[in-house]
């Protein structure tokens, strides 16, 4: 048995708590949390670390089978740019990739990530989560806005879905949607009827440049002329003259438990018709991929405001410099002056167990659950605010 305490502990009512004590067993499984002013002093061994003990991160939007492209894309160069970057530079090279992903799931367990919503168009990640000690849910992404091969989009999808579904570790999955522009109706009411039959989880890329809102406002072609590059048709969607969401409601299911991700242009009517038509909705936000790819972030503080449920995500090595959830958790520090540690180190770990559907043994420091334990060091503990140099150790 295991007695851990530090400075603060993340307690299982989400709340930052000084001198707390873990009762953790040899298999990691947390077997009580002592609040401070239950502790008998006569306790012995106590190990005591210096600075904030939280239950392992959980990374709700990742491209894992993208690793290989670390360094490779300009950075700020805008959506429309890296897009086409990532399509003209990606290798088919099997062994690069899996060794890439290999490294990727190393940094990401280094950086006290235990647990990932990861997407995947390819089946170059299943091998490796089917030995993984994080746990994984696999978003199989599906996109075409050409109505004529809606069918084949969808069956490429379900082999896949099917193929990760029978691993013996790791076959938590879901058929889900890549962007709101890039699905034909045909094919977003495919994955809707499979969704809702299978009461599935759904991520989607929402609203990451000024662009996508500009495609169904039809003030600004930019989707169209990428589309065009690639030999893509123009979608129905273009120049719908309402928002995104708006645009697409009808065709997806919207009862689901549904992940926005990135967000980095959304506004407060953006977030009104989600709570009116997305009920169990979640919203992802990844700041360094939108730092990198657009130079922008979210209104963090906005998110707050309208009490949305909020999870963090780290987007791939083709859009981030690493795969840290730490660091996105920085990065939303040093640019928002009022979110508290203690709203931080939720997004980070509840939430994202809850939307993955992980919470019965992730997220929290609840008796019986196993979540993994991080150390982050370096932190000001006098104001519980992460600094420049905020490092963390898994326990």
């Amino acid at each position: 048995m295991r007695r851990i305490s530090a400075n603060f502990i993340f307690s299982p009512e989400n709340k930052i708590v000084k001198n707390g004590i873990l009762l953790v067993e040899k298999n990691g499984k947390i077997q009580d949390f002592i609040f401070p002013e239950m502790i008998d002093y006569t306790i012995e061994d106590i190990e005591f670390h210096k600075g904030i003990i939280c239950p392992g991160f959980v990374n709700t939007h990742c491209h894992l089978e993208l690793s290989y492209l670390k360094g490779a894309i300009q950075e700020k160069s805008g959506l429309d740019e890296f897009i086409v970057q990532l399509e003209n530079i990606r290798k088919f090279n099997k062994e690069e990739i899996a060794e890439s992903a290999i490294q990727g799931e190393k940094e990401m367990i280094e950086n006290g990530i235990v647990a990932v919503g990861d997407i995947c168009n390819t089946n170059q990640t299943f091998a490796l989560k089917n030995t993984s000690s994080i746990k994984y849910f696999s978003f199989v992404e599906t996109f075409s806005s050409d109505p004529n091969r809606a069918d084949y989009a969808f069956d490429k999808a379900l082999w896949l879905y099917n193929e990760i579904t029978a691993n013996s570790k790791n076959k938590n999955a879901s058929i889900t949607i890549h962007a709101p522009y890039s699905l034909s109706q045909a094919l977003f009411l495919k994955v809707k009827d499979f969704a809702e039959k299978n009461k599935s989880i759904i991520s989607m890329h929402h609203q990451e440049s000024e662009d996508e809102n500009s495609f169904f406002r039809g003030s600004n072609d930019n989707i169209n002329e990428r589309h065009k590059k690639f030999g893509v048709e123009t979608s129905v969607f273009y120049n719908t003259g309402l928002s995104p969401l708006e645009s697409i409601i009808e065709y997806i299911p919207n009862k689901n438990p549904f992940l926005l991700v990135h967000n980095t242009i959304s506004k407060k009517e953006d977030i009104d018709f989600v709570k009116t038509n997305l009920p169990n909705a979640y919203w992802c936000l990844c700041p360094n991929a939108n730092l990198f790819i657009e130079d922008k972030l979210p209104n963090f503080q906005l998110f707050i405001d309208e009490n949305c449920k909020i999870t963090l995500g780290t987007d791939s090595l083709a859009s981030n410099k690493c795969l840290s959830i730490l660091e996105e958790m920085k990065t939303i520090s040093s640019n928002t002056e009022n979110i508290p540690l203690e709203t931080l180190l939720k997004w980070a770990t509840i939430n994202g167990a809850e939307f993955l559907k992980f919470d019965k043994n992730l997220g929290s420091f609840e008796k019986g659950k196993s979540p993994g334990i991080n150390l982050i060091e370096n932190v000001d503990l006098l104001e519980l605010k992460l600094k420049e140099d905020s490092d963390i150790k898994v326990l």
